[in-house]
């Protein structure tokens, strides 16, 4: 008797699903989006505009950033991306990130304890509850998420590197507001990835980026996948500003609400080094100015 609600319940799985994917849009590009009108501005010129406008100008004086973060995955990106997602173990986090070395060190604690990544541009290394993980599975899909989130953290000053490749597409509203559109398409990619690529969306009156879209084909189960992660609230750190509150989407294969998250702290230029932050932990004592 039981088994016809269980059919009902695949069924109504199935629908919610295909509804979903109905939903889901293609990333834009400058083959598919409409070219840009404005011809007074390059995308490389409204890059370097976005770039000074966070504090690119002064990106050899900033050594290292950290960060406290605390963050919420909602229910259906747990379910189709456990491992990318890790989330009983990525709720609150301490994360270090070196833009001029490109390394990014993190240590997530959550329900199943804690997890410890060391992410430099030719190495990853991660350990759970102090164990190192040799999987290739977990060393693939953190090397993806350490790169994105290198990426969402410092915003466009983690792109200084292709900051003479952006392409411009066409302006495009997001809240109402009017948001310039720059492409890149960033070899290498996230993760594992030769390629990925990269839209920045930039107010026109801040200069700000605003959101950030990107490609995941650096891991396996995320090959189709890009997402979006929208600047919610900045914080002026120095000379430097930086966005402080994040709210991400997944907009395709299928179209969800993804994840939601925040820093608890921020610190520039602390007295620590690389080779501080490559074994298992975050030491507290050298957070300091």
């Amino acid at each position: 008797m039981f088994a016809p609600l269980r059919l009902l319940k695949t069924l109504a799985s199935g629908v919610f699903v295909l509804a979903l994917s109905a939903c889901a849009t293609t990333f834009p590009t400058p083959q598919n989006a409409p070219p840009s009108t404005d011809l007074s501005l390059s995308g490389a010129m409204l890059f370097n505009q976005t770039f000074v406008a966070h504090g690119g100008e002064h990106l050899n004086d900033l050594d290292n950033v950290s960060v406290g973060i605390t963050g919420q995955w909602k229910q259906l990106i747990r379910r189709i991306q456990p491992l990318v997602t890790d989330y009983t173990f990525r709720v609150d986090s301490q994360e270090r990130l070196f833009p001029k070395e490109r390394v990014y060190a993190a240590h997530y604690t959550g329900p199943a304890g804690t997890k410890s990544v060391f992410r430099s541009p030719d190495a990853i290394t991660v350990h759970y509850n102090g164990v190192r993980s040799t999987d290739p599975e977990v060393l693939s899909s953190t090397a993806l998420t350490a790169d994105a989130f290198h990426l969402f953290l410092l915003g466009p000053l983690a792109l200084e590197p292709w900051k003479d490749q952006f392409e411009r597409i066409a302006d495009a509203p997001l809240n109402g507001e009017l948001h310039h559109r720059v492409y890149v398409n960033r070899v290498p990619g996230f993760g594992y990835a030769e390629q990925d690529q990269v839209v920045l969306w930039i107010d026109a009156k801040t200069k700000l980026t605003r959101m950030i879209q990107i490609t995941l084909t650096g891991h396996e189960s995320t090959k189709a996948a890009h997402v979006e992660v929208e600047y919610l609230d900045y914080l002026v750190e120095g000379e430097y500003t930086f966005p402080t509150k994040f709210f991400e989407r997944v907009n395709a294969p299928i179209a969800i609400d993804a994840h939601a998250w925040e820093l608890t702290e921020l610190t520039i230029n602390s007295n620590y080094s690389v080779d501080d932050v490559r074994e298992p932990g975050l030491d507290e004592a050298k957070l300091v100015d």
